[in-house]
């Protein structure tokens, strides 16, 4: 892997890649898991929100915006778009419900020596103007940070000639433990 596993916790969710600790979790916190999976120097990075206890009403609302959002601009990808109109309906998505993500929306991955989170060739962002071709994979991580709540939600893809296909099988839903 390029980078230890992430895990931010209770009050460290709300910044992407914190340092976790040792201590305790407790009875009612959220937390936000990151993993890297590697075959043969490719990468795919999951991320993936656990709630431990029941979450309130309104975390499990943005759950379901950031993931709406997400599929919204997933459904989108297709060769030809470029990276920031994929972007942009992402964006706009969050927009019906009152919310915004300043900070990228995904990153290119693929193989790297070592292995790398990233290869700084491509970027889901707005004023991106890559062409998507079949065959580049993307880190989609719409990663919500606000205030006093973080969650991360994510989807490693590749760009097909028709599409996207998701790089892992896990369930794109807040986790509820």
């Amino acid at each position: 892997m390029c980078a230890p596993p992430m895990l931010c916790v209770a009050e460290r969710a709300v910044a992407p890649h914190a340092a976790w600790t040792d201590k305790p979790l407790s009875k009612s916190t959220t937390l936000n898991l990151e993993l890297f999976g590697n075959r043969l120097r490719y990468q795919v990075n999951l991320s993936r929100t656990i709630a431990v206890g029941t979450p309130s009403p309104a975390f499990q609302n943005l759950a379901d915006v950031a993931v709406e959002a997400m599929n919204a601009a997933l459904d989108s990808v297709r060769p030809g778009l470029t990276c920031s109109e994929v972007e942009s309906v992402f964006r706009r998505s969050l927009a019906r419900h009152g919310l915004e993500k300043e900070a990228r929306l995904g990153y290119s991955i693929g193989l790297g020596y070592p292995p790398g989170a990233v290869e700084r060739s491509a970027s889901l962002r707005e004023g991106d103007e890559t062409v998507l071709q079949s065959g580049m994979c993307f880190h989609m991580m719409p990663g919500l940070w606000l205030d006093d709540v973080g969650i991360a939600i994510t989807q490693s893809f590749a760009v097909t000639e028709t599409g996207h296909e998701p790089l892992s099988s896990t369930p794109r839903k807040l986790f509820v433990k």
